[in-house]
């Protein structure tokens, strides 16, 4: 009786003070949250390199395995040395996966960088012109009519922003040109710096590409090491499912937005559109964006267009219209399929969740990151449920009676 008291003691002494010391390290991480995202900043720029390098070979893991899979399968029965003829396929998969990359920078630099420089002088050229374009409408609009003091009103307010605008010039921007240039340099440096980190980058993720058995046999390793076997299992089958899970939507989601982005171009063209470069391009990248990705991209870019001509933007609307119907309800669930199982409604939270939290690319993440949670944790829901006797499935708790439905009708 003794004994067991003493080890229900023991239990209850060792959970109160963990819960303290989890209290504890809870207070400190909240007292110290400026010096510990520092410590974290610095820590993610100077392993750039590496993280450039790993998100680079998620990406190309797939183009590599394809080409060394089937050029070893080629090999296998001609080559009687089957090392030799794994170390070909390897360095063939290699070539393959650099080749896109290359092929990708390329294309960037090539078509879209002086597209879109071209496009930015030329919006940057018209827009004083348009702006006296408007201005000057407004005023034969409201010249002579009930609204002539309002008209007075609009001159005055612009003759004075007008004032205001060259005063700051000349009081604020001229005396700073020095801190100008200051900023122009770092901008130059940083852009030096981020190319050194992907080129680093790049030689990562060979060698990541070329190394990742290794690296799995030893993560396998030290799971086993340090866990039990089923608990081992299970994080295995945690990882095999995340990767599923990311891959899939973001392989797929680039594909997708590739794919648009060129619709959107040859439309731009075929309807004789201007930016032609500029608006396909930010109507690709962000239908990276689920849900709200569409409407990010359309509304700069109609903004941009009305600038030349507000007719040319209502039909840039239109054919951006039909053009996210066919993203959402044909091209869409063709590449994506159903890679996150999550609903309308959790993928719209999980956008606004992540885009709050980590920004632009939380707004990407954070839909395949909620799904995983959401299917574990739904998991463990069912689990506890099934323990217990009960019904797991959801329809099981809808309330069919309350509405007035026959269950019948929907099951």
């Amino acid at each position: 009786m003794k004994e067991r008291f003493d080890e229900k003691n023991l239990k209850l002494g060792a959970t109160l003070f963990l819960t303290a010391v989890a209290i504890i390290l809870f207070y400190f991480i909240l007292q110290n949250m400026s010096h510990i995202s520092s410590a974290i900043g610095t820590l993610v720029n100077i392993l750039k390199p590496f993280i450039y390098g790993l998100v680079m070979a998620y990406l190309l893991c797939p183009v590599f395995n394809l080409v060394t899979r089937r050029t070893y399968h080629r090999l296998e029965n001609r080559c009687k040395n089957k090392r030799k003829a794994f170390i070909f396929a390897k360095v063939m998969g290699t070539t393959a996966a650099l080749a896109v990359l290359i092929a990708v920078f390329a294309a960037v630099a090539a078509l879209l960088v002086p597209q879109i420089v071209k496009s930015i002088v030329a919006l940057v050229t018209v827009m004083p012109d348009r702006v006296q374009d408007f201005s000057q409408w407004v005023t034969k609009l409201l010249a002579g009519s009930r609204y002539e003091a309002l008209s007075d009103s609009l001159t005055n307010t612009v003759n004075h922003a007008s004032e205001y605008l060259m005063k700051f010039i000349q009081k604020r921007v001229m005396p700073n040109v020095g801190g100008y240039v200051e900023m122009i340099s770092q901008g130059l440096y940083m852009t030096i710096k981020t190319f050194l980190n992907i080129l680093i980058g790049i030689i990562v993720a060979v060698y990541f590409l070329n190394s990742k058995e290794k690296f799995k046999a030893e993560a396998c390793k030290i799971i086993y090491a340090a866990f039990r076997r089923d608990r081992a299992e299970e994080i295995f089958e945690f990882g095999n499912f995340t990767n599923r899970t990311f891959g899939g939507f973001i392989n797929g989601k680039i594909i997708d937005s590739l794919i648009i982005g060129i619709i959107c171009f040859v439309l731009m063209e075929i309807l004789g559109l201007p930016y032609v470069a500029l608006c396909s391009t930010i109507v690709g990248v962000t239908n990276i964006i689920p849900f709200f990705g569409p409407f990010i991209g359309a509304i700069p870019s109609a903004i941009i267009i009305c600038v030349i001509d507000p007719i040319k933007a209502g039909e840039f609307l239109i054919m951006i219209f039909a053009l996210q119907q066919f993203d959402g309800n044909i091209l869409g669930p063709k590449i994506l399929g159903g890679t996150t199982g999550l609903s309308s409604f959790w993928v719209m939270f999980a956008i606004i969740l992540g885009g709050g939290l980590f920004g632009f690319l939380g707004m990407i993440l954070g839909v395949p990151v909620f799904a995983i949670i959401y299917h574990y944790f739904k998991r463990y829901t069912e689990k506890r449920l099934r323990r217990k006797g009960l019904a797991a499935e959801t329809k099981d708790y809808q309330e069919f009676n309350k509405y007035d439905i026959d269950r019948r009708d929907i099951l």
